[in-house]
């Protein structure tokens, strides 16, 4: 048992800002880590937190304080506050209320502030096998530790860290690769027949650890006076399962009772959009991929944002979430501009009031948009083309694209370019968030 208490952490070490002030450890243990980064950054005031009366003992000797908590029981209030790091190594899989707990973090933590976090990875191949053997034992140490209980995968984490009003993004992992065998070719064929690519089904199945960093999301759309605009949120389904564990079970959905109509069938964006509308109740249309989880607290600052476009009478444009925007520079250039986490990576820029793309995950348009979705551009492309027909607005609201696909563009991209690219002759160059379209005349030039 010493030696789970003499851990140091490597990757979990080299993730915390060289620049922390004031940092809060929750499971400190024997203080190892505080203790080695206070030896690397000596200005910092490192506090720790420990169950166990000997390790908390221990660490007191090398941190600026300790104290000892039953993290599932204890009033986080006494801590004080004022942390601008809160470093969770190994731990919020021992914590039953883990949800509550980073509630109560936000509260102590600085406008700013980031969470940094080692999580293990339930979705390892070992694991998989166990359940498919039917035997998942429990372990002394490792993913299947007796002590765990909370199982957390990528998505099921940064859904965990969104709720409690964290955005995260995955800084790194430790990866325990999976070995070729015929039985780990079949999970990740089985993995396809989900319609996830092999090239994630691999990227997940190899990952052991996750070492997640979280940046505290201010909220600002929350705040003030203003109305709230209910929305019809229109689904194409072609994955049950996606759609039940992202869409249909989003809190920030739930919390505005937002109007959900689920589309089969439909042959793209424009069919969609089409026949939902014909029977959506409100005037705002917000056209979202299956595979979109919003937070809590997403909702009501989507539904502010929206009403505060109405009232200003700006009902005309397409609303998008991230995509581009001129940076303002002479040379002519495009910025990144909104807010989402995709996959497992955060997005975040200032919004912009004149987009020049916005991506498709996600789109609202009022039923006054002086736009249309043009069916001959499929699934792909169409969003941007509204912003050629009017410059969209980006809005900065934490939603999360739980995609699974892989990080390549289908051949139907492509002939969706060519499509919008023939729309627009006028124009020899159209930039997205997947590239900048070019003619072959201009690439010549």
């Amino acid at each position: 048992m010493s030696n789970y208490y003499d851990g140091l952490n490597l990757k979990l070490l080299d993730a915390i800002p060289a620049d922390a002030r004031r940092v809060l450890e929750l499971g400190c243990a024997n203080g190892r880590l505080g203790r080695r980064f206070k030896e690397l950054h000596p200005g910092v005031s490192w506090w720790g937190v420990e169950l166990m009366a000997d390790a908390a003992a221990t660490a007191a000797q090398f941190l600026d304080r300790v104290i000892q908590l039953d993290l599932d029981h204890a009033d986080l209030a006494q801590l004080e506050g004022g942390f601008d790091v809160i470093v969770i190594g190994d731990l919020l899989e021992h914590v039953r209320e883990p949800g509550r707990l980073l509630e109560s973090l936000y509260d102590l933590a600085t406008p700013g502030a980031q969470i940094v976090c080692c999580l293990p990875n339930m979705a390892h191949l070992s694991v998989i096998e166990r359940m498919v053997a039917g035997d998942i034992s429990y372990d002394t140490m490792g993913l299947l530790d007796a002590t765990h209980v909370r199982f957390y995968s990528p998505a099921s984490a940064f859904k965990t860290f969104l709720d409690a009003g964290w955005l995260p993004h995955l800084r790194d992992q430790y990866r325990v690769e999976v070995p070729q065998t015929h039985f780990a070719a079949k999970i990740v064929e089985a993995a396809q027949l989900l319609g996830v690519p092999a090239e994630t089904a691999l990227h997940n199945l190899g990952c052991y650890q996750m070492i997640i960093v979280c940046r505290k999301w201010a909220m600002e759309a929350l705040r003030g006076q203003g109305t709230s605009a209910p929305i019809s949120v229109i689904v194409p389904v072609n994955r049950p399962w996606q759609y039940e564990l992202n869409i249909a079970r989003s809190p920030g959905l739930k919390e505005i009772g937002a109007e959900i109509i689920p589309v089969q069938g439909a042959d793209s964006a424009a069919a969609a959009y089409t026949w939902a509308t014909q029977r959506a109740r409100h005037a705002w249309h917000l056209l979202v991929h299956q595979d979109v989880y919003f937070p809590t607290g997403s909702g009501f600052a989507l539904a502010r944002q929206l009403g505060a476009l109405e009232a200003a009478g700006r009902t005309r444009a397409p609303v998008g979430f991230a995509g581009l925007a001129a940076s303002g520079l002479a040379d002519g250039s495009v910025r990144h501009a909104g807010m989402v986490i995709d996959r497992t990576h955060l997005f975040s820029h200032p919004g912009s009031d004149a987009a020049l793309s916005i991506d498709e995950f996600a789109v609202a348009l009022h039923r006054d948009a002086a736009v249309s979705i043009d069916a001959a551009l499929g699934w792909h492309l169409w969003a941007t083309d509204l912003c050629l027909q009017a410059p969209a607005v980006i809005l900065e609201t934490p939603l999360f694209h739980n995609s699974s696909t892989a990080w390549q563009l289908p051949e139907a991209f492509h002939t969706s370019a060519h499509t919008l690219l023939a729309k627009y002759p006028q124009r020899d160059r159209i930039p997205t968030l997947c590239g900048e379209l070019q003619r072959k005349a201009a690439l010549a030039a």
